[in-house]
């Protein structure tokens, strides 16, 4: 029995709604951090705390009521003054909140959570009771020679001594311990004795920093693998408008088929006809605009992904020593729900890349001339039929030439394939299965796993990952992303009188092409296009067809990597908004799904990126491929 019985709705609102204001109080406790006097910040989240708890109580889940209530009179006593915000109360708070997460996590499973960790209840008890703990630079004694238990004394724990231990002070002599990236709080049970100082960190963090946050999926939805929301919020002015839309749907169909019946009785008149052309447009319109609104209600904004990354950044900063602060941008930027989940992996890739690669530690900064404190930036912009979102930091940067070092002495690369390598190419090295710039592996990373699955998954959403970096000034990863997975706009090209899509958003432009304006340059056959030279490719090359007759149009595109190049085509039928099928149980290399034109005809739908990658036509076509017969004999 789950304890839950004739509470599921009940139970799978409460986690979705507990679980956006947990994550809302985190990163509120993050900025409160910055500003401690920030009383209206203190406000909003003891509400959030209220709240939970109320919900909390409805389902009868008193172990969560306890730990709420606890650290929401903490939250009453901070916020009447009766207490001042130190950094040691801080770490009992985010503990507390970590506490409080697991709990989700037991709920989201269908069951009642047990007690909350005695550490954690100990800790927020002694500060309740105004014995706050002395700051961890209160004393500098010299540490033992092995991390000794810690005994709680009659009065309470020592505070000084478990502080050290937990953060991973200059003052611990295991090294492992302040690598670790954990939820410092200095907290022990008054009945524990002799608890090695392990121990205490494991207990009264409760989780991980650099752990994925448990998902707020209602409960019933878990899977052994991986779990996914598959509900959705959607505002009720979208479902109006769909409502609405189905209505006028409605009644056109009816006079459709009123229409219908008078040209069947022999109605065919002038004016009969002009209706049924009305009638068609009208319908033509409203299901465009049902399209449309429909996939509205898919769209999520951006921010109900961004809200978990400032404690997890927090988190581990404050594990590895480093003063960082973490920016959103473009909160309100809306994405394809299915999207979502699958952006949060590399999201937290990404940020932790930036937090424990990227910036320097306080002392490397000071010594660059640059602020102690780091800045991480991520924003999330639309640009077109893309999403666009950008993870900076001001930190140390890449240099390509170490990376391309690195990658020859892993075995990674050749020795050739290095001595090509731009810079743009040198960076994307990072990406690579097994590489780590680290020497020593950590619990953070330097095992060569995160950027590879970061590259894999964004591609496995149809976008792309672009790198900018400067030495000593910092890097940039900029995802690309459709703005939905259902709906891709098109231009349909000829092959012979086969028509393919290629994606709309790397075309720039439709140029005719003259065999006399095609030149060779290394062995390539190129074009200047407004004084920029330009590789061409036909497309019958990259799909291994024999051509007939010289390509006579050219698409001017956008590649991933922001390089342009022209695709040779014999024709082009126009653009469309193709309704992507994928193929799943059969996909063909270079093909990246399918779609059913107007006519009945299924299309492929290209994949220019594969396409290059397993023809190898980064190397080009000569220019005879241009030229006719007569002319090539000439």
């Amino acid at each position: 029995m789950s304890g839950f019985e004739g509470m599921e709705d009940l139970l799978q609102d409460f986690l979705v709604e507990a679980g956006e204001l947990l994550a809302g109080v985190d990163n509120k406790l993050v900025d409160l951090e910055q500003s401690p006097d920030d009383h209206t910040l203190l406000n909003e989240i003891f509400r959030g705390f209220h709240t939970i708890k109320g919900g909390a109580g409805f389902l009868n889940a008193t172990e969560l009521v306890t730990l709420c209530h606890l650290t929401e009179n903490l939250f009453d006593k901070l916020r009447n003054n009766q207490m001042s915000l130190t950094p040691e109360i801080m770490d009992v708070i985010m503990a507390a909140t970590a506490g409080v997460r697991g709990m989700f996590d037991t709920l989201e499973r269908g069951m009642q959570p047990s007690a909350a960790d005695p550490a954690v209840i100990a800790a927020l008890k002694q500060v309740l009771s105004g014995n706050a703990p002395a700051p961890a630079n209160a004393t500098t004694a010299a540490a033992p020679a092995a991390v000794a238990p810690m005994v709680a004394s009659a009065s309470g724990p020592d505070w000084n001594t478990m502080f050290q231990a937990v953060v991973g002070k200059p003052g611990v002599p295991d090294a492992s311990l302040a690598a670790t990236p954990a939820v410092p709080v200095p907290a022990m049970s008054h009945e524990v004795v002799g608890v090695p100082a392990e121990q205490v960190i494991a207990a009264a963090v409760g989780r991980r920093a650099t752990d994925k946050p448990g998902a707020t999926a209602p409960a019933g939805r878990r899977d052994s693998e991986k779990s996914r929301d598959t509900s959705i919020r959607v505002d009720t002015a979208r479902l109006d408008q769909v409502l609405n839309l189905s209505g006028e749907i409605g009644l056109t169909k009816n006079r459709l088929n009123a229409l219908r019946s008078e040209i069947l009785n022999g109605h065919t008149d002038t004016e009969t006809l002009h209706a049924l052309d009305q009638a068609v447009s009208q319908l033509d319109l409203l299901v465009s605009d049902m399209q449309n609104a429909v996939m509205k209600t898919r769209m999520q904004p951006v921010g109900r992904l961004f809200q978990k990354y400032p404690r997890i950044a927090r988190d581990l900063a404050r594990s590895l020593g480093k003063d960082v602060e973490l920016e959103l941008v473009g909160e309100d930027t809306e994405i394809d729900k299915t999207m979502i989940e699958d952006l949060g992996d590399p999201i937290i890739h990404l940020i932790r890349n930036a937090v424990d690669h990227g910036v320097e530690s306080t002392e490397e900064r000071r010594a660059a001339g640059k602020p102690e404190k780091s800045h991480v930036r991520l924003e999330a912009r639309q640009e077109g039929d893309h999403i666009v979102i950008l993870i900076n930091d001001d930190g140390r940067g890449m240099n390509a030439e170490k990376l391309r070092a690195k990658a020859l002495e892993k075995g990674l690369i050749s020795v050739d394939q290095a001595n090509v390598m731009d810079e743009r190419q040198s960076f994307e090295l990072v990406m690579l299965p097994g590489f780590s710039t680290k020497d020593v592996a950590s619990d953070v990373s330097g095992r060569g796993v995160g950027m590879d699955v970061v590259k894999t998954n964004i591609q496995k959403l149809k976008g792309s990952i672009d790198i900018r970096s400067t030495p000593g000034r910092g890097s940039t990863f900029v995802i690309s992303l459709p703005l939905t997975l259902a709906i891709l706009p098109v231009l349909l090209v000829q092959l012979e009188q086969q028509p393919f899509a290629v994606p709309l958003s790397m075309v720039r432009e439709i140029i005719p092409i003259r065999a006399e304006a095609v030149q060779e340059i290394g062995g390539r056959a190129t074009m200047v296009v407004r004084g920029e030279v330009m590789p061409m490719y036909p497309l019958n090359h990259l799909l291994g067809w024999n051509a007939k007759r010289p390509p006579a149009f050219g698409v001017l595109m956008q590649g991933i990597d922001q390089s342009s190049f022209i695709l040779a085509i014999d024709g082009f039928m126009g653009r469309e908004d193709a309704v992507v099928k994928s193929l799943d149980d059969f996909r063909p290399k270079g093909v990246s799904g399918v779609t059913t034109l107007s006519n009945g005809k299924i299309v492929l739908i290209l994949d220019m990126k594969e396409l290059f990658a397993m023809t190898g036509s980064g190397r080009g076509v000569p220019r005879s491929v241009f030229l006719l017969p007569q002319d090539q004999a000439a």
